[in-house]
């Protein structure tokens, strides 16, 4: 049987153990820790997915402090004015929840290239739309990508797929991806 959406049942900050995972990546080009939540909520075919908070008022019509709960006994209560005032990220790690610092730290890489994107983009919602248009376009040939072009060439999910290979293969300081990491992703050039 296969795997199905799954809502969420648990959710929690980003460790810090993840966070130095993804900080050795994006360095201060992505959000601070306690604006990105995790939770165990699988997309299509169990498929992990990261959303910007902003995404939950324009879904639901309420703003994202009302329902991250956690986020306002941590003191980040704030309105929904549009996606260019985000308060955070939550990445649906599905299976991977609880692994993401150890066998699931590629799909921790990935996930967080989208927050790089959102919080790298005028609208933190761009990066949602593109990947939906590229995937339902494209399929799996959405995450395909061509080391060496310029970087805005690259939908959302292959920037992810050249970020999260660049890690898997050591973070090398040279390659044909390093130049990516250099030129867009440790600059926020999303």
């Amino acid at each position: 049987m296969g795997k199905h959406i799954a809502p969420p049942s648990a959710i929690r900050w980003m460790n810090h153990v993840e966070y130095d995972i993804v900080t050795a990546v994006f360095r201060s080009t992505i959000p601070y820790r306690w604006r990105i939540l995790i939770s165990n909520a699988a997309g299509k075919d169990g498929r992990p997915f990261t959303i910007p908070t902003s995404l939950i008022s324009t879904i639901l019509g309420i703003a994202p402090d009302l329902f991250l709960a956690p986020a306002v006994m941590a003191g980040l209560a704030g309105g929904y004015l549009a996606s260019i005032v985000n308060l955070g990220y939550i990445i649906n790690a599905g299976d991977e929840y609880a692994t993401l610092s150890g066998a699931g730290a590629r799909t921790l890489v990935h996930e967080t290239a989208h927050v790089w994107q959102g919080k790298n983009s005028r609208f933190a919602l761009t990066y949602v739309f593109n990947s939906l248009i590229n995937q339902g376009l494209h399929g799996s040939g959405a995450y395909a990508y061509r080391p060496l072009k310029p970087g805005h060439d690259y939908n959302a999910e292959a920037q992810a797929k050249l970020v999260e290979d660049w890690w898997a293969s050591g973070s090398p300081a040279s390659g044909d991806l390093y130049p990516y990491i250099t030129d867009y992703v440790r600059k926020g050039d999303a």
